[in-house]
């Protein structure tokens, strides 16, 4: 039998201009325009890896001014800029730009919190929650 472990999250998002984004964590998301800066707060129990994602979408090719910032992740009030950093942003490069590169842009950029174009955010972490921030943080061996 899997052991569940609770986990207290909140995430931190500021819009620019006001972008639509799908937020959720594993299968459950949300649609919300950003209009102001939100915090998400996440109370649940989970076993083994837990996936956040946070996608930018519905954004016209020719809109330079629209873009999400994730500028928090805390996990019981404990917040660190490895905790954004651990994740990676995917995103939906338009057609016709992407067509006008000399050289293709990276699929995957390790780290990027600014969400420019459409496209992806994605953090995996584990529980124990605090096993995992201590990996992130690179604080040395744990016993196991």
């Amino acid at each position: 039998m899997a052991t569940e472990y609770p986990v207290s999250m909140k995430l931190q998002l500021r819009p620019v201009g006001n972008p639509w984004v799908r937020i959720g964590l594993d299968s459950n998301f949300q649609e919300i325009q950003l209009t102001a800066p939100v915090i998400v707060d996440y109370d649940f129990d989970a076993v083994d890896t837990v996936a956040l994602t946070i996608e930018h979408f519905n954004k016209h090719d020719h809109d330079i001014d629209t873009a999400v910032e994730i500028t928090g992740i805390s996990f019981y009030g404990i917040s660190d800029p490895k905790f954004l950093w651990a994740g990676a942003y995917y995103p939906d490069y338009p057609k016709t730009w992407y067509s006008q590169q000399t050289e293709p842009p990276a699929e995957c950029l390790p780290g990027q919190t600014y969400l420019g174009w459409n496209g992806v955010y994605k953090l995996q972490f584990s529980v124990p929650i605090f096993t995992w921030i201590h990996q992130v943080q690179d604080l040395g061996w744990i016993y196991e």
